[in-house]
């Protein structure tokens, strides 16, 4: 079966809090330095949909857009429904829409993602800086962007298919030899000489390609899917993974949970992945 995967990321890929040991065996208080959070995690989140479904869901989306909007030729970004300035310049003024309409737009907007969960699934890596050493740092296995390719990449070859897989671009032009950009394709094409290889050959994806989130809903899709997640890292760490949520998660993030690419309905290390693995390795130096 043929597949598309958008990507997009959340949260920064710099490193910009030092590396102490003990912000792994003591973690900072998160309501006294959510700063220091926020600057933590860095997510890649894929969203996948088989070509069979993807013009109906593309409909869906449109449909929604023109409802609120009057026009589907809108760009959704989730920064741009939180941040007031932006909701206002965006979306309230151009589109003379009301504050009580955006916000029943946005929900609306997740009720349709989780309403096909069974056609867009979600694979999600969400790496912690904090566990990488000064020296690691330097290293294409501690570039936050790097890993998470590769680790995004592993988990779509392992669920077979024909996969195109399309990110949000991340360099200011759409050439894959460039910035970041290039990052992303060295990691599809060669595993850009990291060391720690789990699949030589991504055989299930046949191209890796950026594109403008701006032409394509999808991306948009993978934008909204990103942020609640790493919302839920900054605000309660490692504690997810029960479906029946014995400590509250970000709300939205709940409204995902059934996207998840899961097994037996596990999700943890499947569809929703946290790297380094702390309760096996020690921090990376």
């Amino acid at each position: 079966m043929l597949y598309k995967v958008y990507i997009d990321d959340s949260g920064s890929r710099n490193y910009e809090n030092p590396y102490s040991k003990d912000f792994v065996v003591n973690p900072p208080d998160t309501d006294k330095y959510l700063e220091y959070w926020r600057k933590n995690y860095f997510v890649l989140t894929g969203v996948r949909v088989s070509l069979s479904h993807i013009d109906n869901i593309n409909t869906e989306i449109n449909n929604l857009k023109t409802k609120f909007f009057k026009t589907n030729n809108v760009e959704i970004k989730s920064d741009w429904l939180r941040n007031p300035y932006k909701r206002k310049n965006k979306y309230l003024d151009p589109y003379k829409i009301s504050e009580e309409m955006l916000n029943n737009f946005g929900n609306k907007l997740f009720d349709l993602i989780s309403s096909n969960n069974k056609e867009l699934k979600i694979i999600s890596v969400v790496f912690d800086k904090r566990c990488y050493g000064d020296r690691k740092r330097n290293m294409i296995d501690g570039d936050p962007l790097a890993k998470s390719s590769q680790i995004l990449f592993e988990r779509i070859h392992y669920l077979g298919g024909k996969n195109t897989v399309i990110f949000d671009q991340m360099d200011s032009s759409l050439k894959i030899n460039r910035g970041d950009n290039k990052i992303v394709f060295k990691i599809y094409k060669e595993n850009n000489c990291m060391k720690q290889l789990y699949v030589e050959n991504f055989s299930s994806i046949i191209d890796v390609s950026p594109a403008n989130s701006s032409k394509e809903n999808f991306l948009q899709i993978a934008d909204l899917c990103g942020y609640p997640i790493y919302r839920q890292f900054v605000h309660f760490g490692r504690q997810w993974g029960n479906p029946d949520f014995k400590i509250k998660p970000y709300p939205y993030f709940e409204k995902l949970w059934g996207n998840f690419v899961s097994i037996k309905e596990k999700v943890r290390g499947i569809g929703l992945i946290c790297v380094p693995n702390i309760h096996k390795k020690t921090p990376q130096k």
